[in-house]
């Protein structure tokens, strides 16, 4: 049992890095590149970021031998909107990337809803048992959430700096989502049971 919490430790740990180790690489090149380039800096990094990702793909395959679609989908989005940003030299596209990814997350989570496929329940379904009933409301609160963030990350690139936006990029919107995140646990607590 403690070998198996261990592990399943160990695997939480691996996932934050996935996710947060890209981005702080992009945080890194952004100030790297605004040196010398200060107007085409965040293109750049975009460009890192794009190589990075695909990086802990990589390396997420080779450490589990399986990796998760949402991953795979998000090193794609990446990389196509580093590619467009570079190819039409609009460093809007860069900006823009979080509300398209969080805004077509929130309509998927809905739009799942309304077709009986509650994607929450499909990547929470293999650790929790719920009813139909808490799941949907796991569904909305996190629809929400997506939503929330799309907003938010337009009013951040359109009314501040590319370097607050870079840096909250970073430090603001990964963190907001580990305490949505941690903020679901009563409910978990209260409604679900853990599958053994």
């Amino acid at each position: 049992m403690t070998t198996e919490k261990s592990a399943t430790k160990r695997e939480a740990k691996s996932k934050v890095w996935l996710d947060f180790g890209p981005l702080l690489v992009f945080f890194a090149a952004f100030h790297y590149f605004k040196r010398d380039n200060p107007d085409d800096a965040i293109i750049w990094a975009a460009g890192v970021l794009a190589i990075a990702a695909t990086l802990a793909l990589a390396w997420s395959w080779v450490k589990h031998k399986q990796t998760s679609p949402i991953l795979i989908f998000s090193t794609i989005v990446i990389g196509a909107f580093a590619l467009l940003a570079l190819l039409f030299d609009d460093k809007r596209i860069i900006f823009m990337k979080p509300t398209f990814m969080n805004t077509l997350f929130g309509l998927a989570v809905l739009g799942g809803m309304f077709f009986k496929k509650n994607f929450i329940q499909l990547m929470m379904g293999s650790a929790f048992d719920m009813s139909d009933k808490h799941w949907n409301v796991q569904a909305i609160r996190w629809a929400i959430f997506f939503l929330a963030m799309a907003i938010l990350n337009e009013i951040i690139w359109r009314n501040f700096t590319e370097e607050f936006w870079a840096g909250f990029k970073v430090f603001g919107f990964f963190p907001l989502t580990i305490l949505f995140t941690l903020s679901q646990i009563p409910f978990l607590h209260k409604h679900a049971t853990m599958k053994t």
